[in-house]
């Protein structure tokens, strides 16, 4: 596993589209792009017992893609999702 920091994150709107986006940087200064279109989860505990979990985008900054850095629009032009 690869130990990364949060810097930032967006939800990108392109067109009728939206998913979040984390910036996410390593020890040693790598930047990885990581997009996020399922936002709630549902899992099932040891117990049997069923729980959901959700992303908190409350922090999240609501941005247009065009206004996102090259580098980012270059990395994101690639999925399918957007």
């Amino acid at each position: 596993m690869i130990g990364v920091t949060t810097e930032k994150v967006y939800i990108v709107k392109k067109g009728s589209k939206r998913i979040v986006v984390e910036l996410c940087r390593t020890s040693d200064g790598k930047l990885f792009i990581v997009p996020l279109e399922t936002l709630q989860h549902k899992y099932v505990t040891k117990e049997e017992e069923e729980k959901e979990w959700a992303y908190d985008t409350t922090k999240a900054e609501e941005v247009d893609y065009m206004s996102l850095p090259q580098n980012i629009r270059k990395a994101l032009s690639h999925l399918p999702m957007l």
